[in-house]
C-alpha cells in the first residue's frame, strides 16, 4: 500500500518516505473542471478522518481517527492561508457533566498545550531530508533513564521515547502523537472519526466510534466503561490561553467536552436480526454534517452492531433524534454532506459502499447475502451508491 502511495503520489513505488504520509491536501475545483491539489505539512502528522475550517477561516479542528488519539487544533497565521501556523493538542481532565448530557460518556475540560509553529516548506524539507532516528530515539524496554518520557503508543504499546536534541520543531510535526504524548496531551481516544461545527450555537460536534480500550482501561484522563456502540460529543467553543498562558488567536477553541444525552448507543444481546445496538439509537458513528438553517445534526453510521446502518437527524434545539435513511444490510453510511439551499431546495447527500459486508450473525443471512448479490453484484466486488434526499424546501 505504501508503494501504491508512493507511485500515485511521485510517480515511482520507492521514492516515498514514511514521513510524506499522514499530511492535510487540499484539492481546489475550478468552475471549468479543472483543479489542483496541494499538500500542508505544517497541520501535523495524524491519522486524521476529517478536518473542519471554522469561520474565521484559519482554526482547523482534527479528528485523530485510531487507538490513542488525540484532538488537535491548527490555527493559521493568515486567514485563508493553511502554510504556516501553530498546532495544538488537547489534554483533558474530567468535568462536571452539564445538564442533557449523558455521564456515562463522561465530561472533560480542554486545556490546550503549544506543540509548535512552522510553515509547511519547512517541514515538508524535513519530510524529505530525515527519518525517525534522527528526530526521536524510542525504547521497548525501560532504560532506566529519567530523560526518557513513558508513553502508551496505539494503545497496546509501551514505549519510553526521547526527543533527540534539537529537534523539537521536528518531532511536533512529523512525530505528532508521541510529541504530543511527551508534552502531556492526552492520547487515549478511540476511532474519532467526523467533526463539524454548529456555528449559530458556538458548538462543535465529534464523532467518537467506539468507547473502548485507552477510553475504558480505567487509567490516565479518560476512564469509562466501554461502550462498543460509541458516541457523539459536544464541544462549546471559545477564546482560550495555552498551558504556558500564551493566547490561542482564535475565538474558535474547544473548551470542553460531553456527549448529549440521545447521542450515545447502547449496546444489547442479539436481537433476532443479529443487532447488538439498539436500533433507535446511533451506533458507531462515522460522518457528520450539520444544517444551520435547520438547526439539525446529520449523523452517518459505520457499524458492525446494525444489521442496517443508517442516516440520523439530530434537532439541537428540542434534542429529538430521527432516522431519516437506511442502507442495504452490511453497508456503511458515507458522503454526508446537507446544502441548506441550492434554487430554493435543501438535500442531504449521502452515499453507501459495501454492502453485504457484516461479521456477526444473523437467522437470514444466507437470504440477505442473497439478496444482496442479487440487488448490488458479488459481496467481494459490491458496488456503491451515491444519493440524496430531495423535495427539503429551504429554509434560508
Amino acid at each position: 500500500m505504501f508503494r501504491d502511495f508512493s507511485k500515485n503520489t511521485f510517480g515511482a513505488p520507492n521514492v516515498a518516505k514514511p514521513y510524506h504520509y499522514g499530511h492535510v491536501p487540499e484539492v481546489t475545483v475550478n468552475p471549468d473542471g479543472t483543479g489542483s491539489i496541494k499538500k500542508y505539512y505544517c497541520m501535523g502528522r495524524i491519522s486524521r478522518e476529517k478536518v473542519k475550517i471554522l469561520p474565521d477561516n484559519r482554526t482547523v479542528l482534527q479528528g485523530d481517527d485510531k487507538t490513542a488519539g488525540g484532538i488537535f487544533v491548527f490555527v493559521a497565521d493568515v486567514p485563508g492561508y493553511l502554510s504556516s501556523g501553530t498546532l495544538y493538542a488537547a489534554k483533558l481532565t474530567a468535568g462536571t457533566v452539564p445538564s442533557g448530557s449523558a455521564p456515562s460518556a463522561g465530561a472533560f475540560d480542554i486545556a490546550w498545550i503549544r506543540l509548535g509553529h512552522a510553515t509547511s516548506g519547512e517541514i515538508e524539507y524535513m519530510a524529505d531530508t530525515l527519518k525517525a532516528s534522527d528526530i526521536i530515539d524510542v525504547q521497548y524496554t525501560d532504560p532506566s533513564d529519567p530523560g526518557y518520557t513513558l508513553i502508551n503508543y496505539g494503545g497496546s504499546e509501551t514505549q519510553w521515547v526521547k526527543i533527540k536534541p534539537g529537534m523539537e520543531k521536528a518531532a511536533a510535526f512529523l512525530e505528532t502523537a508521541r510529541y504530543a504524548a511527551v508534552l502531556g496531551a492526552t492520547m487515549e481516544l478511540t476511532k474519532f472519526e467526523g467533526v463539524t461545527l454548529d456555528e449559530t450555537n458556538g458548538m462543535a460536534y465529534f464523532a467518537m466510534s467506539s468507547i473502548k480500550k485507552t477510553m475504558s482501561d480505567h487509567a490516565g484522563a479518560i476512564q469509562l466503561n466501554k461502550n462498543k456502540a460509541g458516541a457523539i460529543y459536544a464541544l462549546p467553543l471559545g477564546s482560550a490561553f495555552d498551558t504556558n498562558g500564551r493566547a490561542i488567536n482564535s475565538a474558535w477553541v474547544p473548551l470542553s467536552m460531553s456527549a448529549p444525552s440521545a447521542l450515545v448507543g447502547e449496546p444489547m444481546a442479539s436481537d433476532a436480526n443479529g443487532n447488538t445496538a439498539n436500533v433507535d439509537k446511533i451506533a458507531n458513528p462515522d460522518n457528520l454534517s450539520f444544517s444551520k438553517s435547520m438547526g439539525t445534526l446529520f449523523i452517518g453510521e459505520d457499524s458492525g452492531m446494525h444489521l442496517n446502518n443508517a442516516v440520523w437527524a439530530y434537532n439541537v434545539s428540542d434534542k429529538s433524534l430521527a432516522r431519516i435513511l437506511t442502507v442495504p444490510a452490511g453497508a456503511e453510511c458515507t458522503g454526508l454532506q446537507v446544502k441548506d439551499n441550492m434554487n430554493g431546495f435543501a438535500y442531504v447527500m449521502s452515499n453507501f459502499q459495501h454492502p453485504g459486508d457484516w461479521s456477526f450473525a444473523s437467522p437470514s443471512q444466507d437470504s440477505l447475502k442473497a439478496a444482496v448479490q442479487e440487488n448490488w453484484g458479488d459481496l467481494k466486488n459490491a458496488q456503491a451508491a451515491v444519493g440524496y434526499i430531495s423535495g427539503i424546501p429551504s429554509l434560508s
